[in-house]
């Protein structure tokens, strides 16, 4: 068994994509520590908090000093690049008899790493940003995993958080949840009307609806979370507080949702629709239907290339319905309802 580090500071979806791995390191090491950031760290509920170290996803000087103090200080047998930080990919050079494992990428300009220090990584896989991809970002992570070392297909080792059963005297029993993504939608060009028809039509598929807003902090997403709270029900779970409105009372809001509350909705859910992202993934770590929303700009024959290539890295495998939304209302929902169970 060995002593691992595993560095991981990136969005809270990738961090799903690896618990595979991390699941199958922690059953195989003798001690482990895992780098989060503050954009993944509610999640850190999987591990054991000793183990657990938090720094910024954009690595500070700080930030960087403390990683080097720690693999100087402790013997690290192996170290896992999961995060693909230019700066990890020095390591290699100057920590020669740790073995490093990492994904790499081939891009459009440059390859990151580049080869010289490719070949100081003891293990890599490749995710290419030229060609369509053979296999996921998911599946290369795993196939880090020695091939003598057992491959922990259900997660045995990760740390289920146990829910407050309040949560479930909050919560109806039968729902469908959706995310509004802010950035997303407003590239769209959807007004609030616009939401609110397209909740009025889930609603009209279901008995209920829950949905949530991201964590896009600025003046008009706060806008829209202060309409949302106004208009609709809500269900406030960090204070055990539900508000019916009775013109709406089967489409709740679910105000600043927080990632173990999440892991919890979409578990309990029917079905998710959201953009691909972190709901995606959860939805893949708990075996729930969803259906994802894209938005690509496609102006020329390259973009149909590049958004099959990011397709192929991000949602190879999963096997989930998808719609390519554009401005026109009444088509996307004419899209999605054909994939709605």
């Amino acid at each position: 068994m060995s002593k691992i580090l595993i560095l991981k500071n990136d969005r809270a979806g990738d961090l799903f994509t690896s618990l595979k791995l991390i699941s199958s390191l922690i059953g195989n090491s003798k001690n482990f520590r895992i780098y989060l950031s503050e954009l993944n760290s509610s999640f850190s509920f999987f591990f054991k908090d000793q183990k657990v170290k938090k720094i910024n996803y954009d690595l500070s000087i700080i930030d960087r000093l403390k990683i080097l103090s720690d693999i100087f200080l402790n013997n690290y047998e192996k170290i896992y690049i999961l995060s693909p930080k230019n700066f990890y990919f020095l390591l290699p050079f100057f920590f020669r008899k740790i073995k490093f494992y990492a994904i790499v990428y081939d891009g459009q300009k440059r390859d990151r790493p580049n080869i010289f220090l490719r070949k100081y990584l003891y293990k890599y896989k490749i995710v290419s940003r030229r060609k369509v991809n053979k296999f996921s970002y998911r599946q290369l992570q795993e196939q880090l995993f020695d091939k003598n070392e057992s491959l922990d297909e259900n997660y045995i080792n990760l740390i289920l958080p146990k829910i407050n059963q309040n949560i479930n005297t909050l919560l109806p029993k039968s729902y469908i949840f959706f995310q509004f993504r802010y950035k997303f939608f407003d590239e769209l060009n959807w007004t609030k009307e616009n939401i609110v028809i397209f909740l009025n039509f889930l609603r009209s598929k279901y008995k209920n609806v829950l949905f949530c807003s991201d964590i896009e902090k600025n003046r008009r997403s706060n806008e829209l979370s202060q309409f949302f709270l106004k208009k609709y029900s809500y269900i406030d779970l960090n204070n055990n507080i539900k508000k019916e409105i009775l013109n709406n009372n089967n489409i709740f809001y679910l105000k600043e949702l927080k990632g173990i509350d999440m892991f919890y909705v979409i578990e309990n859910s029917s079905m998710c629709i959201a953009k691909e992202g972190i709901v995606s993934h959860i939805c893949f770590f708990h075996k729930v239907k969803c259906h994802n929303l894209f938005n690509f700009k496609i102006e020329k024959p390259e973009d149909i290339k590049h958004q099959k290539i990011s397709y192929s890295e991000w949602c190879k495998g999963m096997n989930y319905s998808f719609s390519f939304l554009n401005k026109d209302l009444n088509k996307a929902i004419n899209k999605i309802k054909k994939q709605l169970i």
